[in-house]
């Protein structure tokens, strides 16, 4: 059964997953408020090691899916046109360690209006992933990379007993709780490898909040997020253990 995935990363929500929905009045409009969107303004490891430390935005979609056609909404802050990315790399994954490249493509630049309607992306053919990564490699000639949104048509595939198995060898699992939160929070790390965990938590700009390194040992960490000197919205929080790599968003609120 053909399934929509609607995703969006903003300043103001945590990443979305939702099907066959839409969040605007004309579902393939986009405003130009510079928030409506995802903003990078300092390079930060990739998660496919082949693109060292870079500008990137990766999509989790909790389970793997036959993914097909696409759109894409440029950076529309009529201010900011320039941040758009314009020639990228886009690479799919089933675990997040192990990445295919999905090819090279060049996305053309927003206009600044309200009446933007974004653009047809790529077509993935079917091809099956859990993780989708975007990795910049320029823009149009911006100080800072943006992205508004990006819409991919998907369905759904029988998990095999090699995802299932590649899956439980995951060395590690991530939760944040509460989240949303207004004080504090915490990022709880269940390890089952005895391999050092790095771990940074950013703002949406890619500004370090924090950051660290947790010993070899396997078992569960807490983070201790105190958040009484953030403002409220939208974080980043990256955990890195051996070849791999998870991602969370985190909302600080009022």
């Amino acid at each position: 059964m053909l399934k929509k995935l609607r995703l969006i990363i903003c300043l103001s929500a945590m990443s979305l997953l939702a099907y066959d929905s839409s969040g605007q009045c004309y579902p393939d409009r986009h405003s130009t408020n510079w928030y409506d969107g995802w903003i990078s303004c300092e390079a930060f490891p990739n998660p496919n090691p082949q693109h060292g430390i870079s500008h990137w935005i990766m999509y989790d979609f909790g389970q793997v899916y036959a993914l097909k056609n696409s759109k894409i909404w440029n950076s529309n802050d009529p201010n900011h046109l320039n941040r758009g990315m314009k020639d990228v790399i886009i690479d799919v994954s089933d675990d997040g360690a192990d990445w295919t490249s999905a090819g090279r493509y060049t996305f053309a630049q927003a206009n600044g209006k309200n009446t933007y309607q974004g653009f047809d992306g790529p077509d993935f053919t079917g091809t099956s992933a859990r993780y989708l990564l975007i990795t910049a490699v320029d823009n149009w000639g911006g100080a800072c990379y943006g992205l508004s949104e990006i819409r991919f048509e998907a369905e759904d595939v029988a998990t095999s007993i090699a995802e299932s198995n590649a899956l439980e060898d995951r060395c590690f699992s991530v939760e944040t709780y509460p989240n949303p939160f207004s004080v504090k929070s915490r990022i709880i790390i269940q390890s089952q490898c005895d391999k050092e965990i790095n771990y940074r938590i950013t703002d949406v700009l890619g500004r370090s909040i924090e950051s660290g390194i947790i010993g070899g040992v396997s078992g569960y960490h807490t983070i201790h997020l105190n958040g009484s000197m953030l403002v409220p919205g939208n974080y980043i929080v990256a955990i890195r253990q051996g070849n791999q790599f998870a991602q969370q968003h985190i909302l600080r609120i009022e």
